[in-house]
């Protein structure tokens, strides 16, 4: 494991949040690409600065689009580490997940939660 998921939640959650910059999705695709090595956002970094221009980019469907960009395989079961699309307070967000609980950006911070994936990615 190149990177431990508490690690990277302690030195990124200060990080001010930006749409296209430091947003739920982006904070997933950086601990990829810190992770595995390669970043599922490179095609649609920069291209948006607001919640709506992001909703335009993915159609509304945060799981198939992440499908579309994330070149890991599904999985059924979530591991330390592996990635999903979760719902809380009735929004879809990109995850990670820590222990037994799924971490995710929210505007101030990281929030961690139990819930049910939408849709995991990992190896």
């Amino acid at each position: 494991m190149a990177a431990r998921v508490g690690d990277y939640i302690r030195q990124s959650w200060h990080r001010p949040w930006s749409w296209g910059e430091v947003d739920c999705t982006l904070w997933v695709a950086d601990w990829c690409l810190l992770y595995w090595g390669f970043d599922p956002a490179a095609r649609w970094r920069g291209r948006y600065a607001t919640e709506a221009e992001m909703r335009r980019i993915t159609g509304g469907d945060l799981p198939g689009f992440l499908a579309r960009e994330c070149p890991l395989p599904q999985r059924a079961a979530a591991r330390e580490g592996d990635v999903a699309v979760i719902a809380v307070a009735g929004h879809e967000v990109a995850a990670i997940r820590h222990g037994e609980k799924w971490a995710f950006r929210k505007p101030r911070g990281v929030g961690l939660v139990r819930a049910e994936a939408i849709q995991i990615w990992g190896r």
